[in-house]
């Protein structure tokens, strides 16, 4: 879906149990007045996010084209880079630290023939989604790879990594990229990564892709991480209703509405309403229901243990 194009419409339903059984996923009859669902939902909205255009020469880039001429042929924002961040980044520095584990979350648009120069990473898991165009990784271990959309790539920095991310087409990139905090430092560099195409669209066509798990389980994701986090992505065609996702009592996730606008309901009757680029902080016990209107929707789900790491009132 280019940016250009208006949002689609999507609905995500969330059901919030009161119940210490998670899997139960209803709200009994109230005994007191206000007493509330143990789930909760915190509304992240794009106007709460940093937006970022850093200079023009940042990372070694030659600068920004002047409008109107070859140059500035296939650009559809007039800095090379426009990013936002949901969490606290380069020069946003006064905004919440993190969600858990994921430290970083960062919705990159990158221009063409423009992107980052090499540059070094340490101690991160660092996960990649390439929503439009392609992104081109080279680093210090001497791989050099090419994804496009629906691809991931993944990268262990450990005990340190240098590389850089470029976009080398004629049209807008655009990609998520989120750090998770490990849970041991110094682990050897390691880099992955799936490819996006028929095979990677089909796995996520109107049901949730396991897209990454913690290595120290046994579940069969194309991304492992050194951390107790799990990765779900879905895409949905347009008027089609996806299966639930589970996020279990004592658990958190933190949800991406890539594409399209998203609708979430809790078990109290109250409605939150979700844009492109919005995010979500979820407290399970939660059910999440996924349904599309006519454009279709993309929607990033990060789930991970509860911790005092949060953005609002958890």
């Amino acid at each position: 879906m280019h940016p250009s194009r208006l949002p689609s419409f999507c609905c995500v339903l969330v059901s919030l149990a009161c119940q210490a059984v998670p899997k139960t996923f209803s709200c009994p009859a109230r005994r007191g007045r206000g007493e509330a669902c143990q789930g909760s939902v915190n509304v992240v909205p794009e106007p709460r996010l940093f937006a970022s255009e850093p200079h023009p020469r940042w990372f070694g880039n030659p600068g920004n084209p002047l409008p109107g001429t070859f140059e500035s042929k296939g650009w559809s924002n007039q800095n090379w880079l426009k990013s936002r961040f949901h969490f606290r980044f380069a020069e946003y520095s006064h905004g919440p630290g993190q969600f858990g584990v994921l430290k970083v979350m960062n919705d990159d648009l990158v221009q063409p023939r423009r992107g980052f120069g090499a540059h070094p990473h340490r101690d991160m898991e660092i996960v990649t989604f390439v929503v439009q165009g392609s992104l081109t990784h080279q680093d210090s271990t001497g791989i050099e790879e090419t994804i496009g959309r629906g691809g991931i790539q993944y990268m262990t920095a450990g005990t340190g990594v240098v590389h850089s991310e470029r976009n080398l087409q004629d049209h807008p990139l655009r990609f998520i990229q989120s750090w998770i905090v490990p849970r041991e430092r110094g682990q050897r560099p390691n880099y992955g990564s799936m490819h996006g195409g028929a095979t990677a669209n089909k796995s996520r066509l109107n049901t949730w892709f396991h897209a990454a798990s913690d290595v120290a389980r046994p579940q069969p994701t194309p991304v492992k991480l050194n951390q107790d986090c799990n990765v779900y992505v879905i895409e949905l065609s347009r008027s089609k209703i996806g299966p639930p996702l589970t996020i279990e009592l004592g658990r958190q996730a933190y949800l991406l509405c890539v594409e399209g606008d998203v609708l979430l309901a809790d078990g109290d009757g109250q409605r939150h309403s979700l844009h492109q680029h919005d995010g979500a902080e979820l407290k399970g016990p939660l059910l999440v229901e996924p349904s599309a209107g006519a454009e279709g929707s993309l929607v990033l789900v990060f789930e991970m243990q509860i911790s005092e790491d949060t953005r609002g009132e958890f």
